[in-house]
């Protein structure tokens, strides 16, 4: 079991080595608790096991110095796949309590449905556990924040997974537009492909294989329907918001992370919809929303799908920065910088920045557990990104623009926006207050 070293003062210079801007230094401790695992492994347990979790498992187990303890899934069929991959040395188990529980795992790697994150991420931190959790990091404002106190409490190495931010080309963009090679940015456009939909049709029993109160956890108790579950809970507004925080919050962190806003807020956001009649789902198929910024002040909007000029042909998302010498077009995989409606090359560095690399995501929260320095997808950046997207969300189901106070974390004059950044768990999967 991970036993609390002494505390260890982490400097200013440490922050920014991690990629954190300077803002960090007033939301994180100056002091965290922790140690290296009692052994040079690092001994893990998986709490999810679908699409993502079984990917993140494959992780596990080509990684020369982890050792897979534990696999957890309210599916039996998942958790029978888990069984096959990683042979009798594990054991499994349908309750997450179990892993935790287990004073001889020093880290658990969280990939359940969105609305589960925050329950688990808590309960693992509070029972000395560093955690990889996948991205969004919650559905919810409030929970993020609980998230990020808890783990600060404990001393724990929280990773969200927001996996493009340890990618050499997002290093490069990040570089290219801190370093001013195409000048002051006063606008950044993303888009992405419709949301999805489906026709109601009527709810059916669950499978034997799925505990479905269990996969239900602390959201409203509602009828099973197969098209609601697993891959599809994220168009579902009790689970998960949609693309905009799905892909949302990989294509966000891109911005915070270039425009140095990882530790901010926007001051305001407004979106649109057009919701379809008799969709199974409860998020529009189009979108739009809008942030602004200030210090430094550039807006930053979201398009679904993607419409007009901006878009290249065959372009079905992206990020484009817009800067006064002209456009960094990027997409995961790269960037191109143009002027003038063609491809250009870029200018110089109006000034020197030093963007460290990533050995790769899982990599480096294994490396920050053993040296106890903040992972580049801190809990802190994944809530700030997760966050923003959930903003947006909001703005779009309350219908009109809403002032927001990011230190405060609460809307301006607005009661019944407030009330949308948090909900009451459903018993007995309450979070501990």
């Amino acid at each position: 079991m991970n036993h609390p070293a002494p505390d260890r003062t982490t400097t200013r210079r440490d922050f920014l080595q991690r990629g954190l801007a300077a803002g960090a230094l007033v939301a994180a401790p100056a002091l965290l608790r922790g140690g290296p695992p009692p052994s040079e492994r690092v001994r893990v347990g998986h709490i999810g096991l679908g699409g993502r979790g079984s990917s993140l498992l494959a992780q596990s187990l080509k990684t020369s110095d982890v050792d897979v303890l534990a696999v957890c899934d309210v599916d039996r069929s998942h958790l029978d796949r888990a069984v096959a991959s990683v042979g009798k040395g594990a054991a499994a188990t349908t309750d997450y309590r179990r892993v935790l529980d287990r004073g001889d795992i020093d880290a658990v790697i969280v990939a359940t449905p969105d609305h589960w994150h925050a329950l688990v991420t808590i309960q693992a931190c509070a029972a000395g556990k560093d955690v990889y959790v996948e991205k969004p990091l919650c559905t919810f404002v409030a929970e993020g924040r609980q998230m990020v106190d808890v783990a600060r409490k404990h001393g724990r190495m929280v990773q969200v997974g927001i996996n493009h931010r340890s990618a050499e080309y997002i290093r490069e963009i990040v570089e290219i537009i801190r370093s001013g090679r195409i000048g002051k940015v006063s606008e950044v456009k993303t888009w992405m492909w419709e949301n999805r939909f489906k026709k109601r049709t009527a709810p059916s029993a669950p499978p034997a294989h799925l505990d479905y109160d269990r996969w239900l956890g602390p959201a409203p108790r509602v009828p099973y329907h197969p098209d609601r579950v697993h891959f599809n809970f994220r168009w579902c507004l009790d689970y998960a918001g949609g693309y905009m925080t799905d892909w949302g919050v990989h294509m966000m962190n891109v911005v915070t992370f270039a425009m140095d806003v990882d530790h901010k807020g926007p001051k305001s956001v407004r979106a649109t919809g057009r919701p379809y009649d008799d969709n199974l789902y409860d998020f529009p198929r189009t979108m739009e929303a809008r942030w602004e910024f200030e210090d430094p002040g550039f807006t930053l909007t979201w398009t679904q799908p993607a419409t007009g000029g901006d878009v290249l042909p065959g372009e079905r998302y992206g990020m484009t920065f817009y800067g006064e010498a002209g456009q960094l077009r990027t997409k995961f995989g790269g960037h191109a910088f143009w002027v003038d409606g063609k491809e250009a090359p870029l200018p110089e560095p109006a000034r020197t920045v030093d963007v460290p690399r990533s050995p790769g995501h899982f990599r480096d929260w294994l490396d920050s557990i053993r040296s106890r320095e903040l992972p580049i997808a801190d809990v802190e950046i994944g809530h700030r990104t997760t966050a923003l997207c959930v903003l947006g969300n909001i703005a779009l189901f309350t219908g009109r623009p809403l002032e927001w106070d990011w230190k405060r974390e609460r809307f301006i004059d607005d009661r019944h926006a407030d009330a949308m950044l948090g909900r009451d768990d459903r018993e007995p999967y309450r979070r501990p207050s």
